[in-house]
């Protein structure tokens, strides 16, 4: 027998065993009116709503009291009554309903609104289930939800299971789960038996629930479901979503299984057409017999990708759209089953693939402005147009797009490209085609770069910031160029000043001057007027690109 222990540990001194409610009214609402107690016998539905009604839980305060929560983000609810589960006996109302809203959520979460009967902690006779119906007004008719809420009326509950067995296969998915729960009783501080507590047993993604008899014992049987990768055994109160279950391993006894391709010929496609590929896959059962393998993985890799489930005769068809020549494998992909190896069929040809050729950058203007040629290849016969992209390499192995455009498939295409800004400094240029759903892609051969070096002006300052009109000023800077070092002064080089007064776009050249060894760069002015000065390399040769400072204001007094 496989045996597992669970026990929750209060913090502090007692713990709630469930996050969806435990109520328990006070004295003075603790007495449910005759008239309601029979309307309730007689329809236990009570009245269904025709407006939205919120869910109810219980939380334990700082105080181990327990409190009603209700959500705050439907109608207003006018009272919440607790019945022990499964019964229509009433044993505590809260109607003393205090509304909460904290606010937006600074975390950009959702706003929670919330009723809290604060003023009514729940103090209930015995220790098990209970139910929560939830009631509000719809003008003068009361409507209610039932159900709104169930929780286990305990502190410190410890779960105590056995299960039948660890191991499971394909014909013996399921075991029995016996136990018991105990827990501290809330008013009496007593531990005993927990009676009416729903509990919930998983193995894998199944589940089932059981009911502790008035010994806290209970028993369950509960099945995994066949399909999971792995197995855990869990046993759990139902409602105790506070509580982290208890869990013993579970292992999957895989059995033996064949699989079979029909024989086919060399395959032949266009690109990125499904080629159906078909067989069978069966299984050695626990008895010893070959039975089909039914609802099972398989899966296709290599030349083409996709995965099929086996159908009632074991059989398969797999439709992986073909994307290269080569191997198609065929394997089972199946955690209960134990593949024999791959199959394999042969790809010979996929037509409509594609090639990037004849790329070549053209030129480079002064400006950064590139000029590429090209063109794209299709084998195979088609109207499309051909989607290209001209990229630039960020960093190494990341490629971000430029420009993109189309031209027909076969035909030299020539484009002009701008340069990325200063702060994505690019590192070649390739010519890229993504293709289409049945057209290949490719990538060009080549890494193309730029023959012209990058200048920049670094270290602008104009000033002083506060100047008397007719005062003088200064402009300066350091022109600089781009080596295989990184950038360097570039001395001996005409640079232009601009200036743009305040509230104008126009930016009007005040003057030149020439970079010294250093590659310094400096001019005085007259002070007439506030506004912003730039300096810019203008008058690149044919090895360079131009370059812009950036601007720096002067405010001018008086």
């Amino acid at each position: 027998m496989n045996s597992f222990r669970r026990t929750m540990t209060a913090v502090g001194t007692a713990v709630v065993i469930a996050a969806v409610g435990a109520l328990a009214a006070p004295a003075a609402s603790a007495a449910v009116p005759a008239a309601r107690q029979a309307a309730l016998a007689a329809d236990p539905e009570a009245k269904s709503a025709a407006i939205a009604l919120p869910a109810a839980s219980v939380r334990q305060n700082q105080n181990n009291q327990f409190i009603v929560f209700v959500d705050g983000n439907a109608s207003a609810p006018s009272r919440v009554e607790v019945r022990r589960a499964g019964t229509d006996k009433v044993v505590a109302v809260v109607d003393q309903l205090t509304y909460n809203d904290p606010g937006p959520d600074e975390s950009g979460g959702p706003f929670v609104q919330w009723y809290e009967g604060d003023k009514q902690p729940l103090v209930l006779d015995d220790m098990t289930d209970y139910e929560l119906d939830v009631y509000a007004k719809d003008g003068t008719t009361e409507v209610s939800r039932r159900n709104a809420g169930r929780f286990t009326y305990a502190f410190d509950a410890r779960v105590e299971a056995k299960s039948s067995q660890q191991e499971f296969s394909l014909d013996d998915l399921d075991t029995q789960v016996t136990g018991s729960v105990t827990a501290v009783h809330p008013r009496t501080g007593e531990r005993l038996p927990l009676k009416g507590a729903a509990v919930r047993a998983r193995l894998g993604e199944g589940r089932a629930d059981g009911v502790s008899d008035a010994q806290g014992k209970f028993t369950t049987t509960v099945a995994a479901l066949g399909t999971e990768k792995t197995l855990a055994q869990t046993v759990a109160l139902a409602s105790g979503g506070t509580e982290v279950p208890v869990t013993t391993p579970a292992k999957i006894r895989a059995q033996k299984s064949t699989l079979t391709l029909n024989p086919t010929a060399p395959l032949t496609a266009r690109y990125g057409t499904a080629v159906p590929v078909r067989g069978k896959l069966t299984r050695l059962a626990d008895d010893g017999t070959v039975k089909p393998a039914t609802g099972r993985n398989v899966a296709a890799s290599g030349a083409g990708k996709a995965t099929a489930s086996t159908g009632p005769d074991g059989s398969y068809t797999l439709l992986p759209p073909l994307l290269r020549t080569g191997s198609l494998g065929v394997s089972v992909q199946d955690a209960w089953l134990l593949g024999d190896g791959t199959r394999t069929a042969t790809v010979a040809k996929v037509t409509h693939t594609t090639k990037v050729v004849e790329e070549k950058l053209v030129s480079t203007d002064k400006y950064g402005g590139l000029t590429f040629s090209g063109k794209v290849t299709v084998d195979g016969i088609t109207s499309q147009q051909a989607p290209i992209q001209i990229q630039f390499q960020l960093r190494p192995g990341t490629w971000v797009t430029r420009q993109s455009f189309t031209v027909p498939y076969n035909k030299t295409f020539t484009v002009k490209v701008t340069q990325p800004s200063s702060q994505y400094p690019s590192d070649g240029w390739r010519v890229y085609t993504p293709g289409t759903s049945n057209i290949g892609p490719s990538t060009g051969t080549q890494v193309l770069r730029q023959t012209r070096a990058e200048t920049q002006i670094t270290d602008e300052h104009a000033g002083p910031d506060y100047v008397d009109k007719g005062k003088q000023l200064s402009v300066s800077g350091v022109l600089k160029t781009s080596t295989p070092d990184g950038f360097v002064p570039y001395p001996g080089q005409k640079v232009r000043y601009y200036f743009r007064p305040n509230g104008s776009t126009t930016w009007k050249e005040m003057g030149t001057s020439v970079s010294g060894a250093n590659g310094a760069v400096s001019k005085k002015f007259t002070a007439q007027t506030s506004g912003y000065w730039r300096i810019r390399f203008v008058d690149a040769d044919a090895t360079h690109l131009v370059s812009t400072g950036h601007e720096d204001r002067v405010r001018v007094t008086g």
